[in-house]
């Protein structure tokens, strides 16, 4: 008996400068440059309020100022990748739907953002057929490798793909579950 190959269909993909799961990521430099910011700015304030030429009062406002822009700047970093999981959950969704029937294989962001951060796959089955399952595959650009020094950092891809196995007993309807999933979604279906 042959071995059961897997077929996938990438159902959507993305880069980490679109999604990290991470949006806290950098934030220790952030504050690091703002710090500075905040200190040539209270430096030209001490000009016009007397008030901030103590050492005390610059502490305090390069400690306020540094820590307000970087949680604001992490919040709304927060709330773009969380728009951007709802959008790549809806578009995972609707293949979800069009491949089952029922409402209980739909994906809530949650679900999806565990399947992203763990790498675990989520069985799926369409009209009572197991086999198919959606998981996620991470691929890394190659390093640079002409320069020590890499002048930018390698990117990383994630492709959420369904991805049919055929069973070991072989099911003459597996094969249709198996062709509705490699086929082109724009492709009308055989008769």
């Amino acid at each position: 008996m042959k071995n059961p190959h897997t077929k996938h269909r990438v159902v959507c993909s993305f880069t980490d400068r679109e999604w990290t799961g991470r949006p806290d990521d950098g934030a220790g430099a952030l504050f690091g440059k703002l710090s500075v910011v905040g200190l040539a700015l209270c430096f030209l304030l001490m000009l016009l309020i007397p008030g901030l030429r103590d050492v005390s009062a610059v502490v305090l406002f390069v400690a306020m100022f540094a820590t307000t822009f970087t949680a604001l700047s992490i919040l709304a970093r927060s709330s773009r990748e969380r728009a951007f999981l709802q959008g790549v959950t809806a578009s995972v969704n609707e293949v979800l739907h069009e491949l089952s029937v029922g409402s209980g294989a739909q994906l809530g962001a949650d679900d999806l953002r565990l399947l992203l951060v763990t790498g675990k796959t989520r069985p799926l089955s369409v009209n009572g057929v197991a086999g198919l399952e959606l998981k996620v595959i991470r691929n890394t650009s190659p390093k640079p490798s002409k320069h020590p020094k890499p002048i930018m950092k390698p990117i990383t891809t994630t492709y959420v793909v369904l991805a049919a196995t055929p069973p070991d007993y072989g099911v003459e309807s597996f094969d249709r579950l198996l062709e509705a999933v490699t086929a082109d979604p724009g492709a009308s279906p055989r008769s």
